[in-house]
């Protein structure tokens, strides 16, 4: 009788510590709410306390990545959305962040994946402070800088980015499924 009960107040402390505070409820609330009357200050600085208070739930990335959107940030809209499908890839908003993430990448200026759909593929573009840089990517050559989207396995790789008369540069990075994944590498001389 008393494991079961130890038993059961586990589960509801568990329980009780995966909800959202009620903190970061009013926060998130006060956000959106802003967002939707085209309050964007003020959602932004609601959604960023709803984020410091619950870094690890999606939502509020999602809608700092739409307000960001409105206010024409395209980096923080890309960064964001990137890491609302990072925090929950199975989320019912995922489609719809991936659309937001797409449409900031293009509003950035970035080249879009003009493939057949990613699905739970990744795509990865790279670009470089030199142009013609080799980009290798598990061992086999992808061509040189600037690398428009790519198809790709989702999951982390280690991408090198190889220059004569440059000091060669290795980055690990987490490619995402159904989006593009933007490398940027700075080469210095190699003196």
């Amino acid at each position: 009788m008393i494991r079961r009960s130890s038993v059961a107040l586990l589960v509801v402390a568990s329980v009780a510590a995966a909800a959202p505070s009620a903190k970061f409820t009013q926060e998130y609330q006060a956000g959106v709410d802003a967002f939707r009357l085209g309050k964007f200050d003020d959602a932004r600085m609601h959604l960023e306390k709803a984020r410091t208070i619950a870094p690890k739930l999606p939502g509020p990335h999602r809608f700092l990545a739409a307000v960001a959107q409105a206010q024409q940030r395209w980096d923080d809209c890309i960064g964001s959305a990137r890491r609302a499908l990072e925090l929950n890839p199975t989320s019912t908003e995922t489609a719809e962040t991936r659309k937001l993430h797409d449409a900031c990448r293009t509003s950035a200026g970035r080249v879009p994946y003009r493939g057949p759909a990613l699905g739970e593929g990744a795509a990865i573009a790279v670009t470089a402070n030199v142009e013609g840089a080799t980009i290798r990517i598990g061992g086999l050559t992808y061509g040189g800088t600037p690398l428009d989207p790519r198809p790709i396995t989702a999951g982390s790789h280690a991408i090198e980015v190889t220059k004569l008369g440059y000091k060669p540069v290795t980055v690990t990075v987490d490619a995402l499924p159904g989006i593009v994944t933007d490398v940027a590498v700075e080469l210095a001389p190699a003196s």
